[in-house]
């Protein structure tokens, strides 16, 4: 029986795979000049001015101000085949720019056919810097979900497709309640795997509740409950987004940053300690906060200079990595 999705592909005008180019590099900057905020009390870490390419230390963090396009086709001779685990979150397609009045965090303006094609020649990078037990997260809304799973099936295979995942947002209040409409009130994250039956995936139980029975009256055991592919979705899974947390101390001012605990559920059942976790439109850098708390090795990029320099306040003092730009 044939798969209905074999020989699917999206097509749009202009389309064209990526031409794998060796003229990018990366180069070490100062973090003067990309940081943008005093944050008193906090040290800033260790950097290297001195090395002109990528160092061969395993255990090196780095975050690149510039394109991730430019990024991996300079990351590709050293990294192919060498992240163990990626998520991103790139811009939805909006049409809009966000941050705040005075200066504008990213522009989400890339639309239509544009935007297809910048996602596909991303992910064809992707696809070969991961490792051969590599996952991928893709964090969207409903917007461009149809189409990237339809490119992502094209590049990694329909048979690498693990999951969709369906992120309830938390609690709806003000306009978004008066829709005349069902609510929407969640992202959707696409999972895949470099190998579709070989990847890294580490089990997560929620732990029953005080009192809990099984239907025969007795006490549970096991584990607790195994996760399901609706987050959110329960008071046993509370992972609400920091966007509707008044008072969070994570927030970092950037638009769209993302919880920690969303990241860290990501991070420890797709990755293992000391693995290379990537985030190639990192914004406020959580994924690297969150890398480093748990022990993985990272490598952050950006293409907007104020997420840069969030991200590079927000590490401060807390890790030692090194800054890049992209040069031909």
């Amino acid at each position: 029986m044939t798969d209905v999705s074999e020989g699917v592909r999206l097509v749009w005008p202009g389309k064209h795979p990526i031409e794998v180019t060796g003229r990018y590099r990366l180069q070490s900057i100062q973090p003067a000049e990309v940081i943008k905020m005093d944050m008193p009390g906090r040290s800033m870490p260790l950097y290297s001015a001195s090395m002109p390419n990528i160092p061969e230390d395993p255990n090196h963090n780095f975050l690149i101000q510039g394109d991730c396009r430019e990024a991996m086709l300079a990351l590709l001779p050293e990294y192919e085949g060498q992240i163990d685990l990626i998520y991103i979150d790139p811009p939805y397609a909006t049409g809009g720019e966000f941050g705040h009045p005075e200066t504008v965090g990213y522009s989400d303006r890339c639309v239509g056919a544009d935007y297809l094609q910048m996602m596909y020649e991303r992910l064809q990078l992707m696809h070969r810097l991961l490792a051969p037990t590599g996952s991928i997260y893709i964090h969207l809304d409903w917007r461009m979900n149809c189409h990237i799973r339809l490119i992502m099936d094209e590049i990694f295979g329909a048979d690498c497709f693990q999951r969709e995942i369906i992120w309830r947002i938390g609690w709806v209040s003000g306009y978004k309640s008066c829709a005349r409409n069902w609510i929407r009130n969640h992202d959707t994250i696409l999972f895949y795997s470099r190998n579709s039956r070989s990847f890294t995936f580490n089990k997560t139980y929620l732990p029953y509740r005080e009192g809990y029975r099984r239907r025969d009256g007795r006490k549970p055991f096991g584990k607790g409950w195994p996760l399901e592919d609706t987050w959110n979705c329960s008071q046993e899974d509370r992972l609400d987004s920091i966007q509707i947390m008044s008072f969070s101390s994570e927030k970092t001012g950037y638009p769209t940053q993302k919880n920690e605990n969303l990241l860290t559920r990501i991070l420890e059942t797709s990755s293992n300690p000391g693995d290379l976790v990537a985030d190639f439109f990192c914004g406020s850098g959580t994924t690297l906060a969150v890398a480093d708390k748990l022990n993985r090795r990272w490598i952050g990029c950006d293409i907007g200079k104020e997420a840069v320099s969030i991200a590079v306040s927000r590490l401060a003092g807390a890790v030692t990595f090194d800054i890049y730009r992209i040069v031909e």
